[in-house]
């Protein structure tokens, strides 16, 4: 199977992804290391989340949820099941709940995010603040209410995997009869027949959802009152034809230097289960920092350049 694999390096600042509040405090989503160390994250649910509403701006339908009043209450409010019309449905999957007991429809999304966790231990700090009555409140005379806000600052990662699935769907993805002849194309990959959105559909999603998250253009959510838009440091993208590789883990940053490390990306290179297949490397440096040269196996690129080359990788051809 064809996959694009992107890993970015991203700072992140203020009360991002926040968790639950603990009597008057804001807590930040945060996870624990094996040696004790405290390392905030934003949920790759969050980032999904973030990127629908961008798609929907750039004028896409996106899945307003539906209610299935024969469910029961836990499981009304379910995905439309609908990969043709909404593009989230086709980028990130989903599942239509039939009631306990029943087998859910459901397809596997052919983009897969982790969490945006910080790399190292990181201080959470509190900011302290107050609610103040309204001036045209009619209780004026009443006492502010204070709270606390947990905010950090942190470089993190977040990886992504995509496949060659997007705009291709099997029968069983599908709701029906009446969607199977709305346009869409038959065919038949590595024996099995699915069922494809037009070329042109296909890459106007995959690079939509590129651009969305390349370059970024996503505000994320769940934040307390602050604006959170990812300050995006480097990315590291792999092209395979033969699956996923282990590539994630050798993109990191050297805090010493302030800079990505290049001897992670040269022990990349070095292992020859990568280096002696087909696989093309690329590598965006948003900030235009690094002072030591890259590995040649590796080619620098814009963010306009690279989305070009994963849409015409994904390209089916006859």
């Amino acid at each position: 199977m064809k996959v694009a694999q992107i890993s970015v390096l991203a700072r992140i600042s203020g009360n991002v992804n926040a968790d639950e509040v603990i009597g008057t405090r804001i807590t930040l989503k945060k996870m624990y290391s094996s040696s004790g160390e405290v390392l905030p994250f934003v949920s790759a649910r969050a980032i999904k989340y973030a990127i629908r509403q961008a798609l929907k701006e750039h004028k896409f339908d996106v899945d307003p949820f539906i209610e299935n009043p024969d469910a029961e209450e836990a499981l009304r409010l379910c995905d439309s099941g609908d990969p043709v019309k909404y593009i989230d449905n086709d980028l990130f999957g989903y599942m239509v709940t039939l009631g306990r007991g029943k087998t859910a429809r459901r397809r596997q999304g052919p983009i897969a995010f982790s969490y945006l966790k910080a790399l190292r231990d990181t201080p959470i700090k509190s900011e302290f603040a107050a609610r103040f009555p309204r001036p045209w409140s009619k209780k004026l005379e009443e006492n502010p209410v204070p709270f606390e806000v947990e905010v950090a600052e942190f470089i993190g990662k977040v990886n992504c995997l995509m496949n060659e699935n997007i705009g291709i769907f099997e029968e069983i993805e599908l709701k029906g009869k009446d969607e199977l002849k709305n346009n869409l194309l038959h065919r038949e990959i590595n024996g099995k027949k699915v069922f494809m959105l037009d070329d042109k559909e296909r890459r106007k999603r995959i690079e939509a959802f590129l651009y969305v998250f390349l370059t970024p253009s996503y505000v994320l959510p769940r934040r307390t009152n602050s604006l959170n838009v990812p300050e995006y440091i480097a990315a590291l993208i792999a092209l395979s034809s033969r699956g996923p590789l282990p590539i994630y883990q050798y993109l990191t940053f050297d805090f010493d230097k302030n800079q990505i490390c290049i001897d992670g990306l040269k022990s990349l290179i070095a292992r020859p289960e990568i280096s002696s297949n087909d696989t093309r490397f690329f590598l965006i440096d948003y900030t235009n920092r690094l002072e030591s040269s890259i590995p040649e196996k590796i080619e620098m690129i814009s963010v306009s350049k690279v989305i070009d080359k994963i849409s015409k990788f994904f390209a089916v051809t006859n």
